[in-house]
């Protein structure tokens, strides 16, 4: 069974020892909440002496995790929200038929219904549509440029949330919608990477040589999506 500890009451949080057969002990922290993965031999003086070494980046990492959270996206009027990089305000606005339609300074969202859950379906369906009509045709311009366009199998969208990208060994490429939020040239970089994917398998020196070729920036376009990219999620 877990078990919930706290070393001192110093310590700005409590943490749950979990045990089972690795063979060495990790920090897990999530949703506010902090998880130390053991062996089942580990000593307790071992665990809190790993904590007490541990505790400031464990800090910083709550905290991190908690302003990720205050910046999370809303999809409500009055919110704004990110269109290929440009900032948008949100205008709610119920109607029989149902839309979206986007302005230099607005997305107007007319909808049936105004719930939350309804909102955030309707914003998805339209941004996978806009991913589609954008990232497949330049996915397949990409794959052209760097000779690769035979090993394109099909290019699929997915909401998943460990990876902006992936390609596949049979051919198949995929992206998360949300990506259209980063400004474009980050999408461009997505893309780039991806179809480089076609070239070389792997992140070898020759990967990157391939991305550089058509994306020279790419080192501070990848920085900016680990920075930024947690905006572009609703959830937790």
């Amino acid at each position: 069974m877990p078990r919930i500890c706290n070393l001192s009451p110093t310590y700005p949080f409590n943490f749950e020892i979990n045990r089972s057969k690795r063979k060495s002990l990790a920090i897990h922290v999530k949703s506010g909440k902090v998880e130390i993965r053991a062996p089942r031999y580990a000593s307790t003086k071992w665990i809190h002496e790993f904590v007490f070494d541990q505790k400031s980046w464990i800090i910083d990492e709550l905290a991190r995790q908690k302003r990720h959270h205050r910046q999370r996206l809303i999809i409500a009027d009055g919110r704004e929200i990110s269109f290929m990089g440009k900032p948008r305000t949100i205008v709610v606005l119920v109607s029989h038929q149902k839309e979206v339609r986007v302005t230099r300074d607005f997305v107007f969202l007319y909808i049936r219904k105004n719930t939350p859950e309804n909102l955030e379906k309707m914003f998805n369906n339209w941004l996978k549509d806009k991913a589609r009509e954008y990232m497949g045709v330049e996915t397949y311009k990409i794959a052209r440029q760097l000779g690769v366009h035979h090993k394109l199998k099909d290019i699929v969208f997915r909401k998943t949330k460990t990876k902006w990208g992936h390609c596949c060994q049979d051919g198949t490429i995929q992206f998360n919608w949300l990506s259209m939020m980063a400004p474009r040239e980050v999408i461009n970089y997505l893309i780039v990477h991806e179809c480089s994917h076609l070239r070389h398998m792997d992140h070898s020196k020759k990967f990157w040589n391939t991305v550089a070729s058509v994306c020279p920036n790419y080192q501070e376009l990848r920085h900016w999506l680990a920075e930024n990219g947690h905006r572009f999620w609703s959830g937790v």
